[in-house]
């Protein structure tokens, strides 16, 4: 008896409420009715004992395996007669997709990495279901021409991985932080790539199949088979250009139909980072790319994403190190992975108020009260507890009408959930306030649960 397809030795299976689901075929001697049990180490699952889930006839079987709780490692066997066959390592729980550029592909230096986790799996590039270690994305393993990849052995991956320096990255950091919260093994489906942009990424690729991002990312979901528990998404730094910045809504809104249409899954969350910071020296300093204007405009346009896209949440990065130019370290991503594992509760646990994100609702200028100048009030939603910084509060803007900086902020107060900016002058009529403007800004502002004020603006001051 042999399993062709549905279920093979380390799948990983989405939970539902009614239990795991999964249709398998495959060849078989006997014909009759087919039978599965399942045991998690020793012990016999008592409702999936010698349970009836198919039937074979002329060298074929079909069957459906359903009711599978969330947990594991499972071994199945699946028996027709005299024949059976056994599937080893079969978890259920959560499956989340990565996809996006560098930072999500994980570009960290390798001396902080996460420990991988026996309840955390990764579908590898080479379409393998493994235990996740960094780094999760492999290039090289992939059989697709859109990576470059050359289908390295599981052996060659494996010794590619201990000899790595970079490749830190979240996804373990989000894996163990969802299995506490959660209680239920998590997987992930790696499918980044570094330094690409939301045109490598266009769903009318899909047809190109393993030539293009979407193609190659679609091949996988198939693969495994499974409906998911939701998207991981970072990428934008390759949109920082006007053309490709004024489109990034548009684009974005495309892919996120298209991967819930594919899927059949037409409120799957997405969950997104907000671009950081990037030094621009060395071989970037002369060249058009990032400019500036565009890296705030994709931020903004990041920002206001859940507007116009449902189950949509967006979690900055802009107060995270660096390990170089534009990639975070890996201390970065487990603090990054604690905000995406609170955004995801709000969808996976009906928690909301962990992920809610912090917004800007309110920017006034109030006039001069003796002995100090005027200044503008900063009201925010979505905070939890009150607003801190570590040292003083930097990262405000002010901007003429021509949007020029004007150098008019001389003090920043906290209280509580609003900000007061202390001004050395009025600022001119037309003048418009942002935080985190440029490419490498200091920004430090953060709630009781370390979720962090995003860049936002420039936005307009109601007088």
């Amino acid at each position: 008896m042999q399993i062709e397809k549905g279920l093979f030795n380390g799948h990983f299976l989405q939970r539902r409420c009614e239990g795991a689901h999964a249709a398998i075929s495959g060849s078989c001697e006997n014909e009759g009715p087919v039978i599965a049990t399942a045991r998690c180490g020793k012990a016999v699952l008592p409702w999936y004992q010698m349970r009836e889930i198919g039937h074979a006839r002329k060298g074929r079987f079909d069957a459906v395996l359903s009711g599978l709780p969330a947990g594991g490692p499972y071994t199945i066997t699946v028996a027709c007669g005299g024949d059976s066959v056994q599937i080893r390592e079969v978890f259920v729980g959560d499956i989340w997709l990565m996809a996006g550029q560098s930072n999500m592909e994980g570009c960290a230096l390798m001396n902080g990495n996460a420990e991988p986790h026996p309840q955390v799996r990764c579908f590898t590039m080479a379409r393998r279901w493994e235990t996740a270690r960094d780094p999760l994305h492999l290039k090289l393993e992939s059989p697709d021409p859109v990576h470059g990849g050359k289908a390295l052995t599981r052996a060659a991956a494996q010794r590619l991985r201990r000899q790595a320096k970079r490749g830190a990255g979240l996804g373990i950091h989000f894996g163990r932080l969802m299995h506490q919260r959660t209680g239920v093994p998590q997987g992930f489906i790696a499918t980044a790539s570094g330094g690409t942009t939301m045109k490598q990424w266009d769903p009318a690729l899909r047809r190109l199949g393993g030539e293009s991002l979407y193609g190659s990312m679609w091949m996988s979901l198939r693969a495994v088979g499974q409906p998911i528990a939701g998207v991981l998404w970072f990428q934008g730094e390759s949109e920082a250009l006007p053309a490709l910045a004024r489109a990034y809504t548009q684009r974005m809104r495309r892919l996120v139909s298209a991967v819930r249409r594919d899927l059949g899954q037409p409120q799957l969350p997405w969950l997104m980072v907000q671009i950081g910071r990037f030094i621009k020296s060395g071989s970037f300093a002369e060249t058009a790319w990032p400019d500036p204007k565009s890296w705030n405009r994709v931020q903004e346009r990041q920002r206001l994403l859940p507007k116009v896209i449902s189950n949509c949440a967006v979690v900055p990065s802009i107060d995270l190190e660096l390990d170089d130019c534009a990639h975070l370290g890996a201390a970065a991503f487990s603090i990054l992975a604690s905000r995406l594992a609170n955004a995801a509760a709000g969808f996976i646990c009906g928690d909301k108020s962990v992920g809610q994100e912090i917004s800007p609702v309110g920017i006034r200028l109030q006039a001069a009260c003796p002995p100090h100048g005027p200044q503008i009030h900063i009201e925010f939603s979505g905070v939890v507890g009150d607003l801190k910084s570590a040292g003083f509060v930097r990262g405000f803007t002010l901007l003429g009408a021509k949007g020029h900086p004007i150098p008019v902020v001389h003090r920043v107060r906290i209280n509580g959930g609003r900000i007061i900016l202390q001004l050395t002058e009025k600022p001119p009529r037309g003048g418009r306030l942002a935080y985190g403007y440029g490419l490498d800004p200091s920004c430090s502002l953060t709630d009781d649960r370390g979720m962090a004020v995003p860049v936002f603006g420039p936005l307009p001051i109601s007088l």
